[in-house]
Formats: C-alpha cells, sequence, structure tokens
C-alpha cells in the first residue's frame, strides 16, 4: 500500500500545493491567498452587512461544494471558531476573520483541498490570479485604437471611491487606497509606472480627479490588466461594458475631429530643457519633487478646454536617449494623439536638438502614416533669451507649418494654457501637423502628378466629344445625300 500512498500524496501536492497559501515559518495564511479570501468573502455578502448568515454560508458551501449544510453543521462551525477565535462571529454570523480563520484552520489540519476548491471555483488558477477566462488578455485593435472607460465604469468607480474615502475628506490616503485594492492580488499603482503619475495633496491623499486619471492611464496602457483590477475590485459587469474602443486616429484625420476623451502626448526635448518640470507643473508639483525612474515618466490629470468638457490629458515624457529605440518601430506614434518638444529658450544648442527631435518625428510619421500634431515649447522663458533659438524657431515652425514656439516659465507658474493648448491640438488631428522638405516635395509631385492625370483626362475627353461629333455630322451627311 505504500506505493499507491505515496502516488496520492504526490498528486495531492501538485494539485493541492502549499506554499501559495501558506507561510510554514509564520504559520500564517499568505497576503495573495488573504486578498483572494476577502474578495470571496465580499462576493458572498449579498447584504454587505461584513458577516456571512447562515444563509449565506449555505449558498457558499453549495456553490463550492454542490451539497448544503445541515443546521446542526453551520452552528459547528461557527463554535469553532467562536472558541479559537471571538470576533470571528458576531450576531449577523461569520466574520472574515473567522472566514480567514477557518481556512488557515483547513490548511494546518492538512485540507488543503477544501481551500483550493473555493479558490478555484472562484476563477482562480495556481498563482491565486483569476484565470484568463474571466479576463481576456488581449483587446483586438488597431496600433491607432486606444481603449477607454465607459461612463458606467467610471460611476462605478465614483461609488466604489466614496466607499473607500472613510473620513470624507474628498481625498483617498495611500492607506485608504490599499485597503481598496486589498481583494487584489497586489495594489496595481505601487509600480514606477503609476506611482508618481496623479496629483496629489498635502498628505497625500488622491482626489477623485487623480483617482480616475489613474484608472484611466491604466486603461490606455495595459486594458487587460486594469479590467482585471476592475473585476478584483468587485466590477461585475463585461469587457465590452467597461471599456470602449475609440476609432483609428487616421479615421479621425480625414474626418477631422474625434471623439476620444483622453488624449496622450508624447514629450520630446534634449536632456536639461524643460521635460520633466512640464510634467511636474502638470501634477501640481515643484520640478525637484520628481523621483528619479529608469521607466518612462507618465503624468495624468483632467484638463478643461474652452469648449467647457473634460478630457484626460496623459503626458509621456520621452528621454532624449530613447527617441532612436522609438522609432525603429513603425507603430511607435500610432497611440499617440499629440507630440511636444521641449527646448530651453536661453540655450541655442538646445534648439537645434529640439529641432533635429521635430524633423526625426514629423519624418517618421509621414513614412507610416501615422502623423501627429506638433507643438514647440520654449522652456524658461523668465531667464535670458538666445536671440538665435527665437529666430530660428519661429523660422522653423513657419517653415514646417505648425504653430509658433509656446514661452512658458515653470518657475513663475506662467503656463500659457499650454496643456488646453496641447489637448486642442489633438482635438483637431488634421491641423498642426508639421510637414518636413522630404515631405513638401513628395506633395508637390503628387499634385503635379494630379494636375497632369487631370490634363489627360479632360484630353481624353476633349477626344471622345470630337469623335461623337465627327459621327453625327457624319451620319446626317450621310442621309441628306
Amino acid at each position: 500500500s505504500q506505493v499507491p500512498e505515496v502516488f496520492y500524496y504526490a498528486q495531492k501536492a501538485v494539485l493541492h500545493p502549499t506554499a501559495p497559501l501558506f507561510d510554514q515559518e509564520a504559520q500564517s495564511l499568505k497576503p495573495r491567498c488573504v486578498r483572494a479570501l476577502k474578495r470571496i468573502f465580499i462576493l458572498c455578502d449579498h447584504d454587505r452587512d461584513g458577516a456571512l448568515s447562515d444563509v449565506e454560508l449555505n449558498d457558499f458551501q453549495v456553490r463550492c461544494f454542490s451539497a448544503p449544510l445541515q443546521p446542526t453543521e453551520i452552528s459547528g462551525v461557527k463554535r469553532v471558531v467562536q472558541e479559537k477565535m471571538p470576533e470571528g462571529v458576531n450576531d449577523s454570523g461569520l466574520t472574515l476573520t473567522g472566514f480567514l480563520f477557518l481556512h488557515a484552520l483547513f490548511i494546518e489540519k492538512g485540507r488543503l483541498e477544501t481551500t483550493w476548491t473555493v479558490l478555484r471555483k472562484f476563477g482562480y488558477d495556481n498563482e491565486i490570479k483569476l484565470r484568463d477566462e474571466f479576463i481576456p488578455t488581449s483587446v483586438k485593435r488597431a496600433p491607432d485604437q486606444t481603449v477607454e472607460l465607459t461612463n458606467e465604469v467610471i460611476d462605478y468607480l465614483k461609488g466604489i471611491f466614496n466607499m473607500f474615502d472613510i473620513d470624507n475628506d474628498e481625498a483617498l490616503l495611500p492607506s485608504e487606497l490599499d485597503d481598496l485594492f486589498s481583494t487584489a492580488p497586489e495594489n496595481p499603482w505601487t509600480s514606477d509606472l503609476y506611482k508618481d503619475s496623479a496629483e496629489r495633496n498635502v498628505l497625500g491623499g488622491l482626489s477623485l480627479e487623480g483617482f480616475l486619471s489613474k484608472w484611466a492611464l491604466m486603461t490606455l496602457l495595459d486594458p487587460a490588466n486594469s479590467f482585471a483590477n476592475l473585476v478584483y475590485v468587485g466590477y461585475s459587469g463585461d469587457f465590452n461594458s467597461a471599456f470602449t474602443i475609440t476609432r483609428k486616429r487616421r479615421v479621425d484625420r480625414k474626418k477631422q475631429q474625434t471623439q476620444r476623451n483622453v488624449f496622450q502626448c508624447y514629450v520630446f526635448g534634449p536632456k536639461g530643457s524643460g521635460k520633466t518640470a512640464l510634467l511636474q507643473s502638470f501634477l501640481g508639483r515643484q520640478p525637484s519633487d520628481a523621483l528619479p525612474t529608469n521607466s518612462d515618466r507618465f503624468a495624468a490629470n483632467t484638463v478643461e478646454p474652452s469648449d467647457g468638457t473634460r478630457k484626460t490629458l496623459v503626458l509621456r515624457e520621452i528621454p532624449e536617449g530613447d527617441v532612436r529605440s522609438l522609432l525603429n518601430n513603425k507603430e511607435s506614434l500610432a497611440p499617440c494623439d499629440a507630440a511636444v518638444f521641449v527646448y530651453d529658450s536661453c540655450d541655442e544648442f538646445s534648439w537645434q536638438r529640439a529641432r533635429d527631435l521635430l524633423v526625426q518625428v514629423a519624418s517618421h510619421g509621414e513614412n507610416t502614416g501615422y502623423e501627429v500634431p506638433c507643438l514647440i515649447v520654449a522652456a524658461k522663458d523668465d531667464l535670458d533669451q538666445s536671440p538665435v533659438a527665437l529666430q530660428e524657431s519661429t523660422r522653423v515652425s513657419q517653415d514646417m507649418g505648425i504653430e509658433t514656439p509656446i514661452p512658458i516659465s515653470v518657475k513663475l507658474k506662467d503656463l500659457n494654457n499650454i496643456f488646453c493648448r496641447i489637448v486642442h491640438a489633438a482635438q483637431r488631428p488634421h491641423l498642426s501637423i508639421p510637414e518636413t522638405e522630404a515631405g513638401k516635395t513628395r506633395r508637390q509631385y503628387r499634385q503635379l502628378l494630379n494636375r497632369s492625370l487631370m490634363v489627360v483626362s479632360v484630353g481624353a475627353a476633349i477626344g471622345v466629344v470630337g469623335v461623337a461629333a465627327y459621327r453625327v455630322y457624319a451620319a446626317r451627311r450621310n442621309s441628306s445625300s
């Protein structure tokens, strides 16, 4: 009997591994296991009173094990919990503390299959993340289509925000935000990408605007992860009710308008030109507050253009050294709604580098068909200006057919309405597109070709009319003779 027993334990270890659930040293459930069980508890607590009543406990048992519990069994379970952990049961039923205690008890007694059955019934895999069939991992769309939150989800998120704003100060403190994501495998916003990407108050609290901006950013960059986290925090709708896929930007350009509510702007410029300072000022922060980062830096916030609507603007800072690798990818400008080229207006060399970047990006747009509205920003307007940079940048902007450089001073908080201007450029995707010399030559050549085709076709039409007239004349002559 030894051999089958060995197989039994080997199979058990594969099907019901201990490591993801339980920390042997600390003799406690692992954080990710606790988070999943907490989410399951909340989903089963239908009346949201913080405890599983006898009816809710029975529903849970039937859902997971396809067998009801007898009233004596229910009271037996609650008695065991109450003896070991008094706060595990209250007048309404089994509390979250009691629910977690029960699972720790099962695992200690070697009954791991009980907890694994529960997790798997609620869609979790061996890593205690929701399985792919619950979370679509890929979104079918063209490179120049983006994903945005629907109004339905925005309303849901507003409700969640208010629910977790325990002190009613209209901001979520880091602890409240951790609580909000405590039913997800981890807080998705602790990564460098999101950590510093929205406006916060002096206590580090995130306003509703900041909260929704972060969700908009996550949906733009990683829709599958955004949807997964919506499900983890309790959203019960499907993918299509949560997200809308925008129209292709090429189509927007042809129609000369866009229906997008979230715009992504790439911020280019040489080192030291003031790119980071621009992003920091967008979030109401000092340039010195910026944390060093190895990844791209993002800043997301709401902007109110002159038409009275509210749009979300996402600024993505592109370090000068990353431009070459970015432009090696044919589709790299596809998700970009507008581009800004920042230069230090006191420094002629800074302008020359910014101009080179502008030409590279404009050429890439012309060659790939993903042209982007562009603006030039003359930063550090409070210092002594370089007259050469001023003249040259004005001349280049006129040559390329875009707006003259916009002077700003982050130091004096004189930003010349730059963020509204970026949104305005993105909303009219057929304008503000820079044209390189090569692009001009190509356009003139196309026009020349079209004109000569016109001449040929007009000539051919005259020829056809001439032949028809001659036939009529000939027929008349024949009949008269």
